[in-house]
């Protein structure tokens, strides 16, 4: 036998084909043993909150299968997928006929607090509906990560770029968890520049005057959102920019993409709008086309468009306004009207046609009414200026609209017309009621009245009747009052009103006191759309009493009780778009009252009063107000007149900037004379301050003045003020605060008054 020695790569070679077979045959080996075992319990350790019924229900394995790592692992991810765990591990005990497994788990932390901790610019509201995770929930923590990077989000969309938020869970007990978003805000950063790159027909202060993406000013951006960047406004400010170029006759206008640009610190934007001018255009024609109704000429009438004048992109929406509401008085109610501008780049001009589609002619079908649970149909339909069966009207629509408002009945009002036929439409008039109804005990003060307590019984809609009927008590430092009334706007449907008043007050002068008491009884009549007038029978008994020695020989005069029986009539005009808050239109009035001592009283007297406002809408919601007055009172019969009739100007009602009354008559002393002549004008700027609030601004300039018969009236002598007002349409009823400067202040009188009213005072 010969033997031979393997060499040294003789033997490599041997361990290596060795060790290959140990690495195939061990794991079948070890396959082989996992098969021989068989599972014969399973256990479910660990699991507190989560059911362990609700845990064998996901696993797939059963008792007497046969045990293999395979088996093992998908197992383990099954209960992973479940969501509860942050933990799952396998312990094997031997039992009799094979294995016990046992899965031994550990729960996720239970959140039963979720807290946000250093927010002061967002409110925790808004904060939970950025996230995703909630309380009495398992803590996961990708989505506690990915909750905190929203929050952030949300901070960086408002302003805060500097801000940090860390998500940390703290144990409140063995089960219950608190997770707390950590939030360090810092300071909101701010467009400290606004580049508009290209431009040379428009100035920077003219685009930033209509856009939402304003420069921060130090002061200014206390008070105000100037500064902030507002992402979701960058589109629009490049449709307004372009706007202002189509009005000044750029068509070609090209305005490209913001760019936002913010410094290293994070504090501070800078916004560029790449703009292209082009040239500007001027109007070369204008026609029309598809006209069959109205001539070409009837159409030009009331074009404000001007063939050579710049083109102006809001004079077109204007005329398509224009043209639209005159066919809709026709009955022409679905007209289209599509502009058509043709530039022609060699002139410089710019074709304007407006392609008429008329429609047919519409009539109303049917109104229908809906929503007025407790309003009757009668009570709506008979401030519709519509009717059923007719042609329709838009301007009558939108009329009707404005008086359904007016009723003060509805917190919403729509007019919508359905058609049904090419020539036909159904009109669902949808109203949503408010309460109409009031019981109230409170207080308010006026510069006038001092303070006051105030019990107020209204309904202002009686039985869904459209009547008022209101009984009102005032306690107070200077005045009592009583009033009873009744009114029927419509009287029997027609277009006569009648209004009931029984009244007792009680004031004090301080240089004297006056009781009154009596009753009225009105009939109001509608002349046309916008006209009425009222007559009112009048009887009153009046006291003066506690007369100081400092009391105008008029007052002196009319000691004891004195009566008065008369009339007083009024016609106006009032052609306002909404009566509480008005953007348009105008309010003139003509009062005439007489007191006869033939119809029973002690009283002779006339009184005559002129009073108009006019409103005229300007930029941006603002308005401007212009109010006159004038009034004259004599006696007759050798009767003086009577205190109670006289005009006192002066006041947060009259003029303001001066106390009441002392803007006419006074005694070397101050006593108040009262006047027999008035001249007042208000001047009134109103802009918005919240439009959802009803809360208005005003600047105003106060020109007037009363006079007594002995002084002639020169218009150069009439007292002037100005001042600032803020008037709220408050639950409430009206309130305003003024402050009022006396541009010309005499002695004894004030520089400046400042007067509010709150409540509805009479």
């Amino acid at each position: 036998m010969t033997i031979r020695t393997l060499s040294a790569g003789g033997a490599l070679l041997v361990c290596v084909l060795l060790a290959s077979v140990l690495l195939v045959w061990l794991p079948t080996l070890a396959d082989a043993q996992d098969v021989a075992q068989k599972i014969k319990s399973l256990q479910i350790r660990g699991n507190k909150k989560i059911e362990e019924t609700a845990i064998r229900g996901r696993l797939t394995v059963k008792v007497d299968d046969p045990y293999t790592s395979d088996v093992v692992r998908a197992q383990v991810r099954v209960i992973y997928e479940m969501g509860f765990f942050e933990d799952v591990q396998i312990e094997t005990e031997p039992v009799a006929g094979g294995i016990a497994l046992i899965f031994v788990v550990r729960e996720k932390p239970f959140i039963t607090e979720l807290v946000f901790d250093g927010n002061e610019n967002l409110s925790e509201d808004k904060l939970k509906e950025k996230i995703t995770i909630r309380s009495q929930t398992f803590l996961d923590q990708q989505q506690a990560k990915e909750s905190a990077e929203k929050i952030l989000l949300a901070y960086q969309e408002d302003g805060y770029y500097n801000s940090q938020v860390t998500p940390i869970v703290q144990s409140l007990d063995e089960e219950r968890k608190r997770l707390t978003f950590y939030i360090k805000e810092g300071d909101r950063a701010h467009v400290k520049t606004v580049i508009f790159d290209g431009i040379t027909a428009v100035s920077k202060k003219e685009l930033l005057k209509v856009m939402a993406t304003r420069e921060w000013i130090m002061l200014v951006s206390r008070f105000t959102d100037a500064g902030l960047l507002k992402r979701e406004e960058l589109a629009n400010d490049v449709e307004r920019i372009k706007e202002i170029y189509l009005n000044k006759g750029y068509l070609n206008i090209q305005v490209g993409q913001p760019i936002v640009e913010l410094t290293e610190d994070k504090k501070f934007f800078t916004v560029t709008f790449p703009i292209v001018e082009g040239e500007p255009y001027t109007v070369g024609d204008i026609g029309f086309r598809g006209n069959t109704v109205f001539e070409e000429a009837e159409l030009r009438a009331g074009s404000k468009i001007a063939v050579g004048e710049v083109f102006q992109r809001a004079k077109i929406r204007d005329e398509i306004t224009r043209l639209t509401e005159l066919y809709g008085e026709k009955g022409y109610a679905f007209t289209d009207v599509t502009p058509s501008v043709n530039p022609d780049p060699q002139t410089k001009t710019a074709a304007i046609v407006l392609n008429l589609k008329e429609g047919d002619l519409i009539r109303i079908r049917e109104i229908r009414i809906s929503g007025n649970d407790k309003t009757r149909d009668n009570v709506v339909r008979r401030e519709l200026r519509v009717n059923e069966q007719e042609v329709i009207d838009t301007v009558s629509m939108k009329r009707s609209y404005q008086r359904l408002t007016n009723l003060n009945f509805f917190e919403t009002v729509e007019i919508l017309p359905k058609q049904v036929e090419p020539d036909k439409v159904d009109l669902d008039v949808k109203v949503k009621e408010k309460a109409t109804g009031s019981f109230s005990i409170g207080g308010g003060f006026s510069t006038l009245d001092k303070l006051t307590a105030v019990a107020d019984i209204t309904e202002g809609n009686f039985r869904g009747n459209g009547q008022t009927v209101r009984l009102r008590g005032q306690f107070g430092q200077r005045r009592n009052i009583f009033v009873l009334s009744f009114r029927e706007p419509y009287l029997q449907d027609s277009l006569t009103s009648l209004q009931l008043d029984l009244f007792n007050t009680e004031t004090n002068f301080e240089t004297y006191r006056e009781s009154k008491s009596g009753g009225t009884v009105t009939f109001g009549r509608w002349f046309s759309e916008f006209t009425s007038g009222t007559a009112s029978l009048v009887y009153e008994n009046l006291k003066i009493s506690d007369v100081s020695a400092v009391s105008s020989s008029l007052v002196l005069q009319q000691v004891g009780t004195q009566s008065t029986s008369g009339f007083r009539t009024s016609i106006s005009r009032d052609t306002r778009d909404y009566y509480i808050d008005p953007r348009t239109g105008s309010r003139t009035s003509a009062n005439v009252d007489l007191g006869a001592r033939i119809l029973g009283g002690t009283n002779n007297f006339y009184k005559i009063q002129l009073d108009g406002a006019t409103y005229t809408p300007l930029f941006w919601d603002t308005r401007h107000m212009i109010r006159g007055r004038l009034g004259l009172i004599e006696g007759y019969g050798g009767r003086p007149i009577p205190v109670t009739e006289q005009f006192y100007v002066g006041g947060i009602n009259t003029m303001r900037g001066f106390v009441f009354g002392r803007a006419g008559p006074v005694t070397p002393e101050g006593t108040l004379l009262g006047a027999a002549r008035q001249i007042i004008i208000n001047n009134d700027f109103i802009f918005p301050i919240s439009n959802e609030a009803k809360l208005n601004g005003v600047l105003f300039f106060d020109y007037g003045q009363g006079f007594d018969l002995a002084n002639r009236i020169n218009i150069g002598d009439l007292r002037k003020a100005a001042g600032v007002e803020a008037r709220w349409i408050s639950p409430f009823g009206p309130l305003r605060v003024a402050y009022g400067f006396n541009l010309d202040p005499r002695p004894l009188e004030r520089r400046g008054v400042f007067e509010f009213s709150v409540g509805s005072l009479f």
